[in-house]
């Protein structure tokens, strides 16, 4: 039979606890490998099952044997015994299994339902569709709940919805202030290019550009990462070489683009090339922070999904400015 995939390693511990136990549906049909058919349809037709695909073939001590899908049951003569249609390799997971895990596993096999086992073995209940869609709905709300910078467990980050405004507040504080920190160096960076926006004016104008297409471009490597390193195998080296190279090709693609347009409006190549070049580097830098900040969260134990929020975005704002106002240094002096 199929087994469940290993535990996805260094999982926050917040997602440890909340087990596939919460989802189990145990009102499905299940039968001995001796049942006919026809019995089974008698007892799906007379019995209100939570849902009816498949029809799980138990041995003795409940242990699984197989299942048999509704459309090979409906297909079959009523004196087929039940064994003769089981496929014995269904997907089964553990109870002690995450709910992210169990709901990946059953997409991956494409099924309508996941059998259940207990950890000695015996069979508990499944996995039903409608399991899968509300695990897949809460873990959409909690790492929405995490980009947007509130804090703590699943159950803190629903009670930020609807508890009292103070502690509201203390759950979405602690990221902003790191942001609010984040903002002072991005100040002082401003600071120190003072004489630069003094001699150049239209140095400033590009800065809202940078900035605004550095998070955009962090934003969706951090979608990718998280998802990445929750769903995929391959090694962080891996995905970060990839994630570099996406962001090479973005901000080589839009430093193209600018190169044109503001020399032409401008009417300065140096200006121009300052611009182009600090959106390559830009792209470079997001993709690289974006990956980077969500995996350190899951080194750590923290769920990735929290390097999303204020973290990533300022200091991709830092860098950025950090970096175009070095370019506009050294060519437009």
């Amino acid at each position: 039979m199929k087994q469940d995939a290993p535990p996805v390693s260094g999982a926050p511990a917040s997602r440890i606890a909340r087990s596939v136990s919460a989802y189990i549906d145990a009102a499905v049909p299940v039968a001995g490998p001796g049942e006919t058919v026809g019995a089974v349809r008698s007892l799906i037709s007379t019995t209100g099952f939570v849902a009816v695909d498949p029809i799980f073939v138990l041995g003795p001590g409940r242990a699984l044997l197989g299942a048999v899908r509704l459309t090979t049951l409906l297909a079959a003569a009523d004196a087929t015994p039940l064994a003769e249609l089981a496929e014995p390799a269904w997907p089964q997971v553990s109870v002690t299994r995450t709910c992210e895990e169990a709901a990946s596993l059953a997409i991956r096999h494409e099924v309508p339902a996941l059998a259940v086992l207990d950890p000695a073995g015996a069979f508990l209940g499944a996995l039903t569709a409608t399991s899968v869609m509300a695990i897949l709905r809460d873990e959409h709300l909690e790492d929405l709940h995490h980009m947007a910078g509130i804090l703590g467990r699943s159950e803190q980050a629903r009670a930020a919805l609807t508890a009292p405004p103070f502690r509201r507040a203390l759950y979405r504080l602690p990221w902003l202030l790191v942001g609010l920190a984040g903002s002072a160096a991005a100040t002082a960076v401003m600071a120190g290019a003072e004489a630069k926006l003094s001699a150049h004016i239209a140095v400033a104008f590009f800065i809202p550009a940078i900035v605004y297409l550095a998070d955009a471009i962090g934003t969706q490597a951090e979608a990718v990462a998280v998802r990445g390193l929750s769903f995929t195998d391959g090694g962080p080296l891996r995905l970060l070489l990839g994630e570099l190279g996406t962001g090479v090709l973005l901000g080589v693609t839009l430093a193209t683009l600018s190169f044109g347009a503001v020399w032409a409006v401008f009417g300065d190549p140096r200006l121009a090339l300052a611009v182009a070049l600090a959106l390559a580097a830009a792209g470079t830098i997001a993709t690289g922070v974006g990956f980077l900040l969500p995996w350190a969260f899951q080194r750590t134990g923290l769920d990735p999904a929290l390097g999303s929020g204020p973290v990533a975005t300022v200091v991709q704002d830092v860098l950025s400015l950090a970096v175009y106002f070095g370019l506009v240094g050294l060519l437009l002096t």
